[in-house]
């Protein structure tokens, strides 16, 4: 993938320091520690930030077996963009499965991306920088998540044709909301970081229910007017 970020030396054509005896499943834990150390530094850090040996030396292993795994920065960007779409999408087609309604489908969206920012913090973080590092990385990202895309158009367009939704650009429609989705759960991220836990996460609240009053004043056929959503109560840890 070109993305225009850099890349580091390719590790030697060798196996991870730990030996050959590596066993799979051992093997798959540290990948997936790598990535979930290297998806939190480059959303803290930056890409440019964040070099591969504080990536290693926070998931316990040396540069050496990072390299063994991604050959190089821009390989682990890429791993990265990939296990966030993933799970990003995992946890969408989860939450539309699970909502019989089709009127409550975009807030049962709203929901699950608002969710996850809470309980992965580093989510919005790395989003956040990912759309700072060109249109390929972007492109990588919501490649994974056409799927998606085409879902919401075709349930936007039958919403309008039924009289459910008001007539506009489904495609603008859209953009606007992820717009509005992504723009909020990535400014609450950043406040968290700097506010601290709790105001963070009640920052990130607020932003959930000043969303879901645009999406349903966004959806509403013309002359409706939909009020704005309670507050949800605080997620307990434990």
């Amino acid at each position: 993938m070109e993305t225009g970020v850099g890349v580091e030396p390719s590790a030697p054509p060798h196996g991870p320091e730990e030996g050959l005896a590596m066993t799979r499943p051992r093997g798959e834990a540290t990948r997936r520690r790598l990535l979930e150390e290297a998806i939190k530094q480059f959303g803290r850090g930056g890409y440019q930030g964040t070099s591969l040996e504080s990536v290693a030396g926070a998931a316990g292993v040396r540069k050496q077996t990072l390299l063994y795994y991604f050959p190089s920065k821009e390989v682990l960007l890429e791993a990265c963009v990939g296990k966030t779409s993933e799970r990003v999408a995992a946890a969408l087609s989860e939450a539309l499965e699970a909502e019989s309604s089709s009127s409550r489908k975009a807030e049962a969206v709203i929901h699950t991306i608002f969710r996850l920012a809470e309980e992965w913090p580093e989510f919005p973080q790395f989003v956040r920088e990912a759309g700072r590092l060109g249109p390929d990385v972007v492109a990588r990202f919501a490649g994974v998540l056409e799927p998606l895309r085409l879902r919401a158009l075709a349930f936007l367009a039958r919403g309008m044709k039924d009289g459910q939704i008001r007539r506009q650009d489904p495609a603008l429609l859209l953009f606007t909301l992820y717009t509005a989705v992504i723009g909020s759960i990535t400014e609450a991220g950043v406040l968290r970081a700097v506010v601290g836990e709790d105001r963070g996460r009640m920052a990130l609240q607020r932003r959930e229910r000043e969303v879901l009053s645009f999406v349903r004043n966004a959806l509403a056929p013309t002359g409706e007017r939909v009020e704005e959503p309670p507050a949800r109560r605080a997620r307990t840890s434990g």
